[in-house]
């Protein structure tokens, strides 16, 4: 007798498995890399690089760029401090949230829409939860009694924690003047909202952070007594 032969079908079957054992193998391990490796060296360098930062403008004594209208995508105006990140945790933060130009490489973005450090109306960042360093990875940690706090050239703002949600992509009045959903929320307020998606790995909601103005006094002074203790 002679000797059996596979049907075709099994065999395109098996090397169909095989084909997607194996990406999904490649899959497990991209995100093992993106998520041990990659990211603590980017958010690493992103650290380091915020405490050595000095803008490339030699003939300026300004830190950062100056807060301006004309202020382009990509140009660094401050830095935000989380201590419930990390007692080290600092980053710089760019104008504008386009991807290859702010999130991507600096880490933090500020919304063009939303209003500047300590004025009325709403301070909005965003920045990534996973890849590019995930300066926002522990976004979910914040709680109440949590502070937050800027650096610009001219001021150290400080804001405390009010309140998180998870809403649609759609929901953009999270970043306006007066935040929606906001329990309190009103005209004059001084507000900071910090945006990530959500869950980690999707895209498909966002978490919000939203936080009030409690503080504010000149860069001169040096850092907020309240950062320099929770930096201890």
């Amino acid at each position: 007798m002679g000797k059996r032969v596979a049907p075709l079908k099994t065999t395109r079957l098996s090397i169909l498995g095989e084909i997607l054992i194996t990406a999904g193998m490649v899959v497990m391990l991209y995100a093992v890399w993106q998520i041990f490796i990659n990211d603590p060296l980017v958010s690493n360098q992103q650290e380091q690089t915020s405490k050595t930062y000095v803008q490339g403008t030699s003939s300026s004594v300004d830190k950062f760029e100056p807060i301006s209208k004309k202020l382009k995508q990509g140009h660094v105006f401050g830095k935000i401090y989380i201590p419930r990140f990390g007692k080290s945790y600092e980053r710089l933060i760019g104008q504008g949230t386009f991807q290859k130009i702010t999130l991507n490489k600096i880490g933090p973005g500020h919304y063009l829409s939303s209003q500047w450090p300590g004025e009325e109306g709403n301070f909005a960042v965003a920045a990534h939860r996973t890849s590019h360093g995930a300066p926002f990875n522990k976004i979910d940690t914040l709680t109440a009694g949590d502070l937050v706090f800027v650096e610009t050239n001219d001021n150290w703002f400080t804001y405390k924690y009010l309140q998180t949600a998870i809403v649609d992509p759609s929901e953009i009045d999270v970043i306006s003047k007066v935040p929606k959903r906001l329990n309190g929320a009103h005209p004059g307020g001084k507000y900071m909202t910090l945006t990530s998606c959500h869950p980690k790995w999707t895209n498909r909601q966002r978490i919000i952070v939203w936080l009030e103005l409690i503080g504010q006094q000149p860069a001169s002074e040096g850092k907020p007594t309240a950062l320099e203790y929770l930096q201890r």
